[in-house]
């Protein structure tokens, strides 16, 4: 049962970022279209800059969800409902502190932007966007339910499809009546309407649950508390590290550049949602897996999602190498680009991000937000400063450059010690010699699909475009599969689709 739900919320995953994908490209065209790249960059902004009021959350949302994980499963409903009413409770403070905070920054929005704009355009247009996160605070403690119970997959396909209506609707209104409050107005009215819907839903679902008075105790309390710290300090350094760039690249580079560089950022995003879908689909089940206690079946289940996680990592980053600055010049012309050196430091520090996920999904699931607080803070503070002297030094290659150093210098080694001693009790070498040893193996399909598709990637013509995903789809996972044939990992995933393609043929 906890495979086949794995499967279910990783296959939906993937199925409602499909659905979007397509019209969120075409949208974003129409707005570079209609509106301009500095509106374009302006929307990147507003969303990093919520990411840093968002920072008061302090992690509560993670910390609950896995102290739900172990109720849930002894069903003792009465201790649920008493920590959701805490998420309740708390994330309202919240939503209603971020929307305060929002009306008292959105005069000075003006600083964190390079060139000449209009301050109160920007400022407005800020209060708007904030609004649309305000509400998804005030509607999101019932929700979690969903993950724990691991039918995360309900909440991603709803999720989805009011994505798809936005899109259509703030299409139709780029082409009808091109308005840049009018195109965040629209996802903040389907936003409000698809969260009453869904807390409907879960609530009659759930209502025994709901229904339930449940109070924390003290030693829970205690416990949550000290999660919630430690979250926080995840939370400040995975802030700093991943809604620095845009602000910087903003401030000092210039929206029209930041727009470029979204462009890149956008695919790499969505590709790396596919990747996150199929990992993350598994959270729930390795925590209802890490709630048995068997440590032994514990790692061999995570070497095989390592195993995964490589293969996907290595396709992802390879692929886009050979394919992302063709599809943006044929998407939106060769003016929005930037230049090749930087988009090889975008995809290093993709690697690194996404090959650390198997490593992520078991720290989390094991409730692990203690013992490695500091590192997140110490990896932010390198990319802040190294991103701020190197920018003025190199342009936008700096900007990544910081990020990358970052990346290897600190949680790079301190997450799998983390995981390794704490949760799996064993030798954190053993993590090393797995990762580089995929790492050597990943460089054979790279070499030998830049070669194959070296006189395809310069012809920007969708078919040109056609074949190089073509090579690329077949001959980097070819080559995995002659390598990997033989391997315990390799074996258990195909037995795992071939128990697919039995079922459904049966």
């Amino acid at each position: 049962m906890r495979k086949k739900k794995s499967i279910i919320n990783s296959s939906v995953n993937i199925f409602s970022l499909l659905l979007t994908f397509l019209p969120n490209l075409i949208v974003r065209k129409a707005f570079l279209n209609s509106l301009g790249s500095e509106e374009l960059g302006l929307i990147s902004l507003y969303t990093n800059i919520i990411g840093w009021i968002s920072i008061i959350e302090m992690g509560i949302g993670s910390a609950i969800v896995y102290s739900l994980y172990k109720p849930f499963y002894d069903k003792d409903y009465t201790k649920v409902n008493a920590y959701i009413n805490y998420y309740k409770h708390f994330y309202r403070i919240v939503g209603f502190t971020i929307l305060l905070s929002s009306f008292v920054i959105s005069p000075y929005m003006k600083f964190f932007i390079s060139g000449d704009i209009d301050s109160n355009f920007v400022s407005i247009g800020f209060l708007l966007f904030t609004f649309n996160t305000f509400i998804s605070y005030i509607f999101s403690h019932r929700l979690c339910i969903l993950n724990v119970a691991q039918e995360s997959y309900k909440l991603t396909l709803t999720t989805s499809l009011s994505r798809l209506i936005i899109a259509v609707f703030q299409y139709l209104s780029l082409k009808l009546n091109p308005n840049f409050y009018f195109y965040i107005i629209i996802q903040i009215l389907v936003n409000y309407i698809y969260y009453i819907i869904i807390d409907k839903y879960v609530y009659f679902k759930y209502k025994y649950i709901f229904d339930l008075h449940g109070e924390l105790e003290k030693s829970e309390k205690y416990n949550l508390t000290k999660n919630i710290r430690s979250l926080f300090m995840h939370k400040i350094g995975s802030l700093i590290m991943f809604s620095t760039d845009n602000i910087i690249i903003s401030k000092f580079l210039g929206l029209s550049l930041l727009a470029r560089y979204t462009n890149y950022q956008t695919i790499i995003s969505v590709i790396q949602n596919f990747f996150n879908a199929l990992m993350g689909g598994a959270t729930a089940s390795i925590g209802n897996l890490i709630s048995e206690g068997d440590k032994k079946n514990i790692y061999n289940i995570f070497k095989n999602m390592m195993f995964l996680n490589f293969w996907f990592a290595s396709f992802i980053v390879i692929s886009l190498y050979n394919t992302i600055d063709q599809f943006v010049v044929i998407w939106l012309g060769k003016e929005s680009t930037i230049d090749f050196i930087t988009i090889i430091l975008i995809l290093f520090n993709t690697y690194f991000v996404c090959m650390r996920q198997s490593v992520e999904t078991f720290k989390s699931a094991s409730g692990l937000f203690y013992q490695d607080r500091y590192a997140p803070i110490c990896e932010a503070l390198i990319n802040l400063f190294m991103s701020l002297y190197l920018v003025n030094k190199l342009g936008l290659l700096g900007v990544f450059l910081g990020t990358l150093c970052s990346n290897l210098l600190v949680v790079f080694w301190v997450k799998p010690y983390v995981v390794y001693k704490h949760l799996f009790e064993r030798n954190v070498l053993e993590y090393y010699i797995m990762y580089f040893k995929y790492m050597l193996v990943g460089i054979i399909p790279l070499f030998i699909t830049n070669l194959l598709t070296s006189t395809f990637k310069y012809n920007y013509n969708i078919g040109s475009f056609i074949i190089n995903c073509f090579i690329n789809i077949v001959f980097i996972n070819l080559i995995y599969i002659i390598i990997f044939h033989r391997s315990h990992e390799f074996k258990y995933f195909r037995g795992i689709l071939l128990n697919i393609i039995k079922k459904i043929r049966g």
